[in-house]
């Protein structure tokens, strides 16, 4: 079996779904009787993938897109099309192509269907949903929802189409560790964005009454990062936020490691695999109801809240 994945960022900044991509796609071709290919319009340099799209168009637009899925469908033999994500050109027009050529396909949204999401830009994703990719995306071989929430989410918006239920990967080997905490600081790593509920952790932050605890915010800088520098500074605690940018492999690692607590106050998540990896290290994490994860979650180590100030002050 061979498998085209697309998807419009493969970069180590665009987070959970680049993490997934990148382990499905690193399994799948261990096994010999299966060859996995991506292609995608951001990689990291030196990333061994198919193909990268060059476009920084609204929409991720490109005429490449149609060019080179057709290539690799010829040259390598593709079987099935698995599309990532629902909201731009490159999903819209692979499964256009899909149903056009008879070449099955699965959709996995990760998590960009869920309600949180619909009601910023309602109107716009709406139309756009209604008009250009329902009809194609209900077309699916199967959906494939990573929560049992999500499930219950797509079949509403895709009632006659195979919804199918399977968490994400993630692999716990060399991981866990047993050390013991050296520093003190609250940590967050991922994306530097509105939905991802930093502002709530800065606020309840500046509100502790520990000198000698700081705040680490890991994820790669952008024009978000400005307004929650003022916000730090309006509280009178930017001495004690630092923003650590963009953190692979064992730099992540050691920070994961030694973080007092893990802190995701995020509004939606599909499921927050940050939450996941902070555990998997032996790291406490206070998580929202909101990432995906079990309700069990509060009786293993973790804390799961409303992603508000207040209670995540007073956890």
């Amino acid at each position: 079996m061979k498998i085209l994945h697309i998807l419009e960022d493969y970069s180590s900044a665009s987070g959970g779904i680049r993490t997934v991509v990148k382990s499905l796609n690193e399994k799948l071709n261990r096994n010999d009787e299966i060859k996995s290919y991506v292609i995608s319009a951001a990689i990291d340099e030196n990333e061994k993938v198919y193909k990268k799209i060059d476009t920084c168009r609204p929409w991720l637009y490109s005429s490449d897109w149609i060019k080179t899925i057709k290539t690799v469908v010829k040259e390598e033999d593709i079987n099935v099309i698995h599309i990532h994500g629902v909201w731009m050109f490159p999903q819209y027009i692979a499964a256009k192509f899909a149903i056009k050529q008879g070449i099955p396909f699965i959709l996995t949204p990760h998590g960009m269907y869920e309600p949180w999401l619909w009601s910023k830009g309602r109107i716009k994703k709406v139309l756009y949903f209604k008009i250009f990719t329902q009809p194609f995306f209900k077309k699916a071989s199967i959906i494939h929802a990573i929560t049992d929430n999500e499930r219950k989410n797509l079949k509403k918006l895709f009632p006659k189409t195979k919804i199918g239920l399977i968490p994400n990967l993630i692999d716990v080997v060399d991981y866990y560790s047993s050390d013991s905490k050296i520093d003190k600081y609250i940590l967050f790593v991922g994306r530097i964005d509105k939905k991802k509920g930093i502002d709530i952790l800065i606020k309840s932050f500046a509100r502790l009454k520990y000198n000698n605890l700081k705040l680490k915010i890991a994820g790669k800088y952008n024009d978000y990062k400005n307004e929650l520098d003022k916000l730090t500074v309006d509280l009178d605690i930017s001495n004690k936020v630092e923003f650590l940018g963009l953190i692979k492999g064992k730099v992540k690692e050691e920070v994961y490691k030694n973080a007092f607590v893990f802190v995701a106050p995020s509004h939606s998540e599909v499921i927050g695999m940050v939450n996941l990896e902070a555990a998997i290290y032996g790291t406490p994490v206070i998580t929202t109801f909101q990432t995906g994860l079990n309700t069990k979650w509060n009786e293993n180590g973790g804390m799961l809240i409303n992603p508000n100030e207040e209670e995540l002050f007073e956890s």
